[in-house]
């Protein structure tokens, strides 16, 4: 459930008309799936989508026209999505995959509609198309953006989209070897599988923001990432405050945060430090740089990069600022001499996130209290502040002692509408 979030959401239909496309890049990618509305959003949502069904639908016998509705909500509600995140809904026009690829076949995706509506999308001028192209044993998806007429009048749907809270919900992306059918096959009694069905269970039962299921996911094996996700913590938050206006079960929330957490947890595990109150601070005295989330940046692309080379160029293309890159490392390795920088940690870090956020949202569960993850944070109902606190401090010493020194302590900062 929401907020009106009607100043919020003026705001970000004005952004629509003076910002370009995306970067077409996999950071900006997602794939379509199946979505529903919230019932009270669905009598709207048809109203508009009827112009656009009949304008399609031509001779279609009653199947086939049931068929084209429904992926016309799927990718309406998609771009709605695009337009919310900033990103390129994908979907597939290689007719063959619609056959072969399993996820195409799970959520019952059939290649004729999809066509239709891209064809149509595009002739309209209604979204930028970016086709596909087939390369061996990889094909590209088709892009999607809606345009600023389009994404305005989409946009507010997707706070009020839902989709099946239902396994899986452990996954793994880009699997090496094979870990893809290892986690396929979890036993139903692996604490993974266990305590992530106990979390969508009781989730169930709840409501907020774009609901759906809470995933666990690895990336290449299960000694990488480990972050928990949902399409709840993807609402925007910077550019304009979406997500810390929304709903938890009607409440109002809060998002209990952990401070420089990266950074934190690699002096605590691989040096036994504790690193203060002020970490990304001291690097801005000694680089002479008065911009904390550049800072931050830096900080999470040089923990995550494995090497110079990779993390100079990811800085560069995300246009940081050349200038700034040397003087940020020469901060940081006099700050945290013993740390060392562009080995891949960052993987490492994700994988204790997951670990706490679990036991935070499986402690939230024994008190009948929701906790969404965030990233690195939580959000929860507002008169749940001081137990969540207490909560994350408790579940970072737990995990991260486990895994290094008690010498550390987690600092959390709270952000409320």
């Amino acid at each position: 459930m929401t907020t009106s979030l009607v100043v919020e959401l003026e705001e970000l239909q004005r952004l629509f008309s003076g910002t370009p496309v995306p970067r077409d890049d996999y950071d900006h990618h997602f794939f379509m799936k199946p979505r529903k509305l919230l019932e009270e959003a669905q009598e709207e949502f048809s109203a508009f989508l009827d112009g656009h069904f009949e304008n399609l639908r031509g001779g279609r016998n009653n199947k086939a026209a049931e068929a084209l509705r429904s992926h016309l909500q799927w990718v309406f509600l998609g771009l709605a999505d695009a337009a919310m995140r900033g990103k390129w809904l994908l979907v597939s026009l290689d007719d063959r995959a619609y056959t072969s690829d399993p996820l195409l076949k799970r959520y019952g995706f059939k290649y004729a509609p999809t066509k239709a509506i891209v064809d149509y999308l595009e002739r309209n001028g209604f979204a930028t198309v970016k086709r596909g192209r087939q390369y061996k044993n990889n094909p590209a998806r088709t892009r999607l953006y809606p345009n600023p007429e389009l994404a305005s009048a989409l946009v507010g749907f997707h706070l009020q989209t839902v989709t099946d809270i239902e396994p899986p919900y452990v996954v793994i992306n880009e699997p090496d070897g094979r870990w893809k059918e290892v986690i396929a096959e979890l036993p139903i009694d692996h604490p993974d599988r266990l305590e992530m069905i106990q979390i969508n269970d009781f989730l169930k039962g709840h409501t907020w923001a774009c609901e759906g299921p809470v995933q666990l996911k690895y990336k290449h094996d299960v000694f990488n990432s480990g972050r928990l996700y949902t399409d709840y913590q993807e609402l925007p938050d910077r550019r304009v405050r979406i997500r810390i206006n929304t709903l938890i079960d009607g409440e109002q929330l809060c998002e209990v945060d952990f401070s420089a957490n990266h950074l934190r947890m690699a002096m605590a595990v691989l040096h036994g430090e504790d690193i203060g109150d002020t970490p990304y601070e001291d690097i801005m005295e000694l680089a002479k740089i008065r911009d904390r989330d550049r800072v931050k940046t830096f900080v999470t692309t040089a923990l995550s990069a494995s090497s110079r080379t990779a993390a100079n160029s990811s800085w560069n293309h995300d246009n940081l600022g050349a200038e700034f890159f040397g003087r940020l490392e020469l901060a940081m390795i006099k700050r945290f001499p013993k740390l060392k920088l562009y080995d891949s940690w960052g993987i490492q870090a994700q994988s204790l996130e997951g670990a706490i956020l679990r036991q935070v949202m499986l402690q939230g569960m024994e008190k009948d209290i929701v906790c969404l993850p965030v990233h690195d944070a939580v959000a929860i109902p507002q008169q749940h502040e001081k137990w969540a606190v207490h909560a994350m401090l408790e579940a970072w010493e737990h995990v991260v002692s486990t895994s290094g020194t008690r010498a550390a302590r987690a600092r959390v900062k709270v952000d409320g509408p």
